[in-house]
Formats: C-alpha cells, sequence, structure tokens
C-alpha cells in the first residue's frame, strides 16, 4: 500500500483522486486536512472542487467546532466518521464499502432493524445490570 503525505500543494489533487476513485477514508482526512489548515488553505483555488464537496468540507467543518461530539443517540449520520458509519453497517450486516453518501442512505433505508438492535441493546444492559 503507497501512503502520500498530505500536503497544501497537493491537497486539492488529493481531494478530486478521493472523490473520483469513491475513497471515503481518503476524503475524510483530506477534508480534515483542510479544516486543520484552514488559514492557509482559504488562499487555495477550489475552481475545479465541485460544489458537492462543498457541503461536506462543511460537515468537516461542523464536527472539528463540536469536537467530535454529537448525540449518537439520535443517529446524525451525517455527522460521523466514515469509521463510524461502518461500525453501524457491520453491526447490522449491511456492506461497509462505498462513499459516505451511499453508507448514510444505507443507514437511512435500514433504520427499522437500527431500532430493533438498539431495543435489544438496551434490554440486554438492563438485564445485566440487575443481575
Amino acid at each position: 500500500m503507497k501512503s502520500t503525505k498530505i500536503t497544501m500543494d497537493n491537497v486539492i489533487d488529493n481531494l478530486l483522486y478521493a472523490d473520483s476513485m469513491n475513497l471515503a477514508l481518503l476524503k475524510e482526512v483530506v477534508m480534515d486536512f483542510l479544516v486543520e489548515n484552514h488559514d492557509e488553505a482559504v488562499t487555495k483555488d477550489f475552481t475545479d472542487v465541485p460544489s458537492y464537496l462543498m457541503r461536506e468540507l462543511l460537515v468537516a467543518v461542523g464536527r472539528k467546532v463540536k469536537d467530535g461530539k454529537y448525540d449518537s443517540s439520535k443517529d446524525n449520520y451525517t455527522s460521523m466518521y466514515v469509521s463510524e458509519l461502518r461500525m453501524k453497517l457491520a453491526k447490522v450486516g449491511l456492506d461497509v464499502d462505498g462513499s459516505r453518501e451511499a453508507m448514510i442512505e444505507a443507514l437511512n433505508a435500514n433504520a427499522d432493524e437500527f431500532a430493533v438492535d438498539s431495543n435489544e441493546d438496551s434490554e440486554s444492559d438492563s438485564e445485566s445490570e440487575s443481575d
């Protein structure tokens, strides 16, 4: 596996590559890099970056502002990291590959399964506490 150091000189190329190859984790790392280096990032030309990626960049900014803390009981999938989305998908036996959007869509489409799993988890937690 080849690794690449993300810099301001290659950040846009890495973002576009990650998006075109549907590499959700790389795209998330690049977005987080832009957030962490926002003072320098604002000097870059984003003309070649599709506008829909700006929404994802705002999600990354929101995660940073909240310091990754959100109410997970509400299953706000849009603010979750890719690794968190993948864990939720794996828990109910769904495919963990794909774009962030595809993972969120799969989670939303299978929300009923999560409700059942959450109820079972709560019941087993209550039972173990009463033992």
